[in-house]
């Protein structure tokens, strides 16, 4: 019945927690496809989405058939494996794609680690050493496969022969980027490759502020390794406080781009980490006969490739696109709506970031212009899919122009 969740994971504007919603009134993928309209809709007033009335199955037998093919196996949110960390979120995955061996998450101390893709050679070098250390003391490593942090704490975790995980902003069996097709390899043979994305989904940018929710929600704790201050990590670091789970930081240079986001997090008290130890030592009243203290590591290097990749103390990171300056308003009086600037704060303009924005972007912070939203208001007046308004939602958070309030609900953010 496979195919069945499929078909329901793929539904367009149709969030997790409506999924999750369906399920607990259903019982399972199989009845949602079943039902009709009249039976769907049940007293609410909302309209149905019309892609839960579309009953083509055709999608989902190609995809499914894909998974047969490339040897990747698919979990449902309702199997015994699926773990409970997860599930426990408010924006669960409905179905999991992976390769390799899935892992007991739930009786595991898994460990994230995460950091920026324009990484110093001190934060590679901290990722490497850090990625083994955990792991030699019982840890299962999380991270992303992005280049930079991600790739030096696999790498460190299996030099310490031991499975790691990595959650991918793709399908599983593409590769991106394109110089980890090794290390790829040697997770799917020494771990697992995870995603939420079907086979053959390309690496969007849109997808990655999504994985991170996956990343964080399978682990016990967030190690942020090295992150500049608008980071997706320190959005990891964010939702990993929202899920219950500790943060953790490496103490990073003063004046250096790169470690601008890790001195943020020192002030706003995350856990200083000076290795693996005082990030397991967390966990060994859990974990008592899987946590134990390794003193001894053999010494970490970069390859010559790595260093390479470094970007080099005192270098300015690629600039942010710049926002448009701003022009004298029009003599008519415009139309656009507002948010109420209470308190005399000055918000973002919403007129003059536009241009430099995405479609998905834009259809996100237009609905904003009014004042604060939840996700699932957002959501319905945009017609944008959920997991892209999630992602755009959180891009321009990294952006600095939205701002997440409690209860999943947004506004705009207030000038610098």
């Amino acid at each position: 019945m496979l195919k069945y969740w499929i078909w329901l994971s793929t539904r367009q504007n149709v969030s997790s927690a409506q999924v999750i919603a369906l399920l607990s009134r259903f019982g399972s993928a199989v009845a949602i496809y079943h039902a009709d309209e009249e039976a769907l809709k049940s007293g609410s007033d909302a309209p149905v989405s019309p892609s839960l009335l579309d009953k083509s199955l055709t999608g989902a037998e190609i995809i499914l058939q894909q998974c047969y093919q490339k040897n990747i196996h698919v979990m449902t949110i309702q199997d015994a494996q699926y773990p409970a960390r997860l599930r426990s979120i408010d924006n669960p995955p409905i179905v999991l794609y992976y390769k390799g061996v899935f892992p007991a998450i739930d009786t595991l101390p898994v460990i994230a680690m995460v950091g920026t893709r324009k990484a110093s050679a001190y934060g590679l070098m901290q990722a490497k050493r850090l990625g083994y250390q955990v792991a030699k003391c019982g840890g299962v490593v999380v991270s992303g496969g992005a280049e930079g942090i991600d790739t030096m704490c696999l790498t460190g975790a299996l030099s310490a022969n031991r499975p790691v995980i990595a959650v991918l902003g793709c399908g599983v069996d593409v590769v991106y980027p394109a110089s980890n097709r090794t290390l790829f390899e040697d997770i799917a043979f020494h771990g697992c490759l995870v995603s939420e994305f079907p086979p053959q989904t390309p690496a969007l940018g849109s997808h990655f502020p999504v994985r991170n929710r996956i990343i964080s929600a399978l682990s016990l704790g967030v190690v942020v390794v090295e992150a500049p201050k608008r980071s997706g990590a320190l959005i990891t670091a964010n939702r990993a406080l929202e899920q219950g789970r500790d943060v953790f930081t490496v103490p990073g240079n003063v004046g250096t781009a790169t470690c601008e986001g890790n001195i943020q997090l020192l002030r706003e008290g995350a856990i200083v980490v000076e290795d693996g130890w005082d990030i397991m030592k967390e966990y060994v009243h859990l974990y008592p006969d899987l946590v134990c203290h390794q003193p001894k590591a053999i010494p970490m290097q970069l390859t010559p490739a790595q260093q390479k990749k470094a970007v080099r103390t005192g270098e300015k990171l690629p600039p942010r696109a710049k926002k448009p300056e701003k022009k004298a308003p029009p003599a008519n009086v415009s139309d656009t709506k507002v948010i109420d600037k209470w308190e005399n704060r000055a918000y973002i303009d919403v007129q003059e970031i536009l241009d430099s924005l995405s479609p998905d972007e834009k259809a996100a912070v237009t609905q904003l212009t009014d004042g604060e939203k939840h996700i699932d208001q957002i959501i319905a007046a945009s017609g944008v899919p959920a997991a892209r308004i999630t992602a755009a939602l959180t891009l321009l958070q990294i952006k600095g122009y939205v701002r997440e309030n409690p209860g999943k609900r947004f506004c705009l953010a207030e000038k610098e």
